[in-house]
């Protein structure tokens, strides 16, 4: 005879937070067939087997559930980031953290519904200061991840830490939305990513070990004389030489003296 396992009660805690869950999982597959606008509270209520009542218990409105949507999202990309936040090679954690990336929205579906998520934060201010929070927060722990690695010596130490921590959320965010039009990256492309990272990251950086060898100062050619200009007036002519007087001449010279 087969023994039947029994499941583990659920405290009242668990089951408010897994019909969240089930709450949440529901608007989303009816947020990617239709859209967050086109889609109705009734239609996610069908869809997860809930009373109006029930749904409203837990989120007070369609806003409130895209809300929600966009904070489990950074909430996992937190948890992702907190993982390798002591790692060893920066650039290393940085490509897992790239894959992962490409596989959480590998599907069309997924990778639009994050896009349509973000482009609702513009128009819609509850959503949108849901997600500026939730941005700052990634923002800063990723900035703090690096300036660890610049103390260690990983990475690049005249790196401004927080504009590249914000110009690599914009590369993976620009990943996820080409995901929408590209299902399957290209590992090529993803190859590239890496090396891209890696190149970046470790600029200037001198390999363990070695010291880099000051430049060689450049030799200094030997300074050539320029002309001086000679500005004294010219010399006077030199008398000419004068002709040995004839006899005739003395002659007449010494009787003018008389």
């Amino acid at each position: 005879m087969a023994i039947r396992k029994s499941k583990t009660p659920q405290s009242p805690t668990q089951r408010a937070d897994q019909k969240r869950v089930d709450i949440l999982k529901s608007a989303g597959k009816c947020f990617r067939k239709a859209g967050f606008h086109q889609t109705s509270m009734q239609e996610i209520c069908t869809e997860v087997g809930l009373g109006p009542g029930a749904v409203y218990r837990y989120f007070t409105s369609k806003d409130a559930i895209i809300a929600a949507m966009a904070e489990d999202e950074r909430r996992q990309a937190r948890t992702l980031l907190s993982e390798f936040h002591d790692t060893d090679d920066l650039p290393q954690a940085l490509s897992a953290i790239t894959r992962a990336f490409a596989r959480r929205y590998a599907a069309i579906s997924d990778a639009g519904l994050m896009t349509e998520i973000y482009a609702e934060g513009l128009r819609n201010k509850r959503v949108g200061a849901v997600i500026k929070t939730a941005e700052t927060e990634w923002v800063d722990g990723l900035a703090d991840m690096l300036r660890t690695a610049q103390e260690r010596g990983q990475i690049d130490q005249a790196l401004d830490a927080h504009a590249a921590a914000l110009l690599l959320t914009a590369m993976w965010d620009g990943i996820v939305i080409r995901q929408a039009y590209t299902p399957e990256l290209p590992e090529a492309m993803l190859g590239l990513f890496d090396d891209m990272l890696k190149r970046w990251l470790a600029n200037a950086v001198p390999a363990a070990g070695k010291r880099s060898k000051p430049a060689p100062a450049p030799k200094t050619a030997t300074p050539v004389a320029e002309p001086q200009l000679d500005l004294s007036p010219p010399p006077a002519p030199a008398p000419a030489a004068e002709k040995p007087l004839t006899q005739a001449e003395i002659d007449l010279r010494q009787m003018s003296l008389i």
